[in-house]
């Protein structure tokens, strides 16, 4: 007889994800509760409003509906399918973002900005809910990670229209946008690599005893 030591790969029970597999993701999720609210420090929303001519307050106002809109709609396809592809989730609605923030911060016109505020949305709704439906899933530290990131989540929250005032008094409103760029590319291709990793380390087919196989855990990155 020979025992069957357990794989150091092996796929977690019940479609978990390792905690780490969450970076990518989270840093994108992070930034794009800070873009929630940045456009709303008063510096920023003076210099917005005079550049792009944007008419008062309700404007501005309507691109944060715009925002939330997308959002909501990009939450719900990264809680759908973020828990089975959560690479391939989190790198498209991180794209997403950058693209937005880019029309965001090159915006000759309200036109544009609001586009790309409508695709910073999507992208935001679409990798919080990936990371949500993960962390929800994630066993034993579901708890542990879940306040975390809420409490990261907030904190972003609150830094956005205070990071975007100074950013906006000292240099230039747009200066704000292009500052997140690094942090999504940062997610972004640590998403990738995380996803990378996942796939290598997925747990092949067991044998079962009366020769037939197991079926391989469900792991997709």
């Amino acid at each position: 007889m020979h025992d069957h030591q357990p794989q150091q790969n092996a796929a977690l029970p019940g479609g978990e994800r390792p905690a780490w597999a969450l970076i990518g993701p989270g840093i994108a999720a992070l930034t794009g509760l800070y873009l929630l609210t940045m456009p709303f420090g008063p510096a920023a929303r003076v210099s917005l409003q005079s550049d792009l001519a944007l008419p008062g307050q309700t404007a501005l106002l309507m691109t944060l509906v715009a925002y939330l809109v997308s959002a909501a709609a990009g939450g719900a396809l990264g809680v759908g399918l973020g828990g089975r592809l959560l690479t391939t989730v989190g790198m498209t609605a991180t794209a997403f973002m950058i693209i937005g923030v880019l029309l965001n911060a090159l915006a000759p016109d309200s036109g544009i900005y609001v586009t790309g505020r409508v695709l910073s949305g999507l992208g935001a709704g679409g990798v919080v809910g990936a990371t949500v439906a993960v962390a929800r899933r994630a066993g034993r530290s579901r708890g542990a990670m879940i306040a975390i990131l809420a409490g990261l989540g907030v904190l972003a929250l609150i830094l956005g229209p205070l990071i975007n005032h100074g950013l906006s008094s000292a240099l230039s409103w747009r200066l704000g946008y292009l500052f997140t760029v690094l942090p999504l590319v940062v997610g972004l291709i640590v998403a990738a690599v995380s996803g990378f990793v996942l796939f290598l380390t997925r747990r092949p087919a067991q044998p079962h005893p009366a020769g037939l196989p197991y079926p391989p855990a469900e792991q997709r990155p």
